[in-house]
């Protein structure tokens, strides 16, 4: 899409800064399990006219990753302590970014199946494979990074489907927030107009009313911004030097884990939403990404290269006793854990 390319350059430059990837083409390390089930069901769609019931699977803990140990992104399950390891999909093309519904018996990520970049969604135990957005396989639009709102009806996402609210430095604007009911339907996405610029990663509270978003327009650098449902009201969070991404909010509301920047490498930080103070969790040399709190609030699982490659690790809340759960030769991404203890 050549009205992005700029756009998309710069967007590329400042991730690989921060050292993120999420379709990486690298060769993977060679497999390490073996499938009985070769492929996905028939992809359902809805329609206009039409709403597809949405699977109901038993509620499900664990942790959900994108992996391309078996040669191409796919998601998996795993146990928190990294034992049970399953593989969710089984498709040539691109899957990725996974996210739980907030009861804990689906799993919504997107996926390139069909020709572009749609948002899907299934059940925890593979069934009901559907495609919300469901675009032509030629259309020029896509949709990234679904977050599940706990009301359980809506999704936040970025999209480029939207010219950008207003100009921004070199081209930016066009990877921004948009919501779509979990029914899906591309005539009812709707773009997020409270706040301009590049926006690809964000976080619910956990009542739904508050949405915080990793945000870049005219700035030097991504900040954290949080916006009220309510109001419409948006409050800047994080400011400094720093590039600030990839929140998540504590189950307990008081905490907010994020990836930044800072101090000339890639760690996780806390922010406490009461006193504002700043808490550094990660001092590796290597790069730390991606938390993703425990049901209970007393762990976090991230992406680290600790290791040599990126793998999906844990450590308590405090960044205490960290450990590498996946320890695979493929790269592991995007760690997502279950609200079900």
């Amino acid at each position: 899409m050549t009205r992005h390319l700029l756009s998309l350059i710069i967007v590329a430059l400042l991730l690989s800064a921060c050292g993120f990837s999420t379709e990486a083409t690298s060769t993977p390390g060679p497999t390490r399990l073996s499938y009985q089930r070769p492929t996905d069901p028939p992809v359902l769609t809805p329609t206009p006219t039409q709403v597809i019931p949405i699977a109901t699977a038993e509620p499900t803990s664990g942790i959900v990753f994108a992996s391309e140990r078996d040669g191409n992104l796919e998601i998996y399950l795993m146990r928190p302590d990294g034992s049970g390891l399953t593989r969710l999909t089984h498709h040539p093309s691109i899957d990725t970014d996974p996210v739980w519904s907030p009861d804990g018996r689906r799993i919504m990520f997107r996926s390139r199946r069909g020709g572009n970049s749609d948002i899907y969604i299934m059940g925890a135990n593979k069934s009901r494979l559907i495609n919300l957005v469901n675009d032509p396989s030629d259309s020029p639009d896509d949709e990234f990074a679904p977050v599940w709102n706990p009301d359980g009806e809506t999704l936040a996402m970025y999209t480029d489907r939207f010219p950008p609210l207003e100009p921004c430095q070199g081209g930016l604007g066009w990877h921004h927030v948009a919501f779509m009911p979990v029914t899906g339907g591309v005539e009812n996405i709707r773009q997020f107009e409270a706040l301009a610029g590049e926006q690809e990663s964000f976080a619910w509270s956990p009542d739904g009313r508050y949405l915080v978003i990793s945000s870049i327009c005219n700035d030097p650098v991504r900040h954290l911004y949080r916006w009220d449902r309510e109001t419409d009201q948006v409050e800047q969070l994080t400011d400094g030097p720093s590039i600030d991404t990839y929140p998540a909010w504590s189950h307990d509301w008081r905490r907010l884990a994020f990836t930044s920047y800072l101090d000339d490498n890639v760690d996780i930080y806390i922010l406490e939403l009461g006193s504002g103070a700043l808490t550094r969790l990660t001092a590796h040399p290597d790069k730390d990404a991606h938390p993703t709190w425990s049901p209970d609030d007393t762990q976090i699982a991230f992406v680290s290269s600790r290791d040599g490659n990126e793998d999906i690790f844990i450590m308590n809340s405090d960044g205490s006793n960290p450990r590498n759960l996946t320890q695979s030769p493929g790269r592991d991404y995007r760690p997502n854990w279950s609200p079900v203890p």
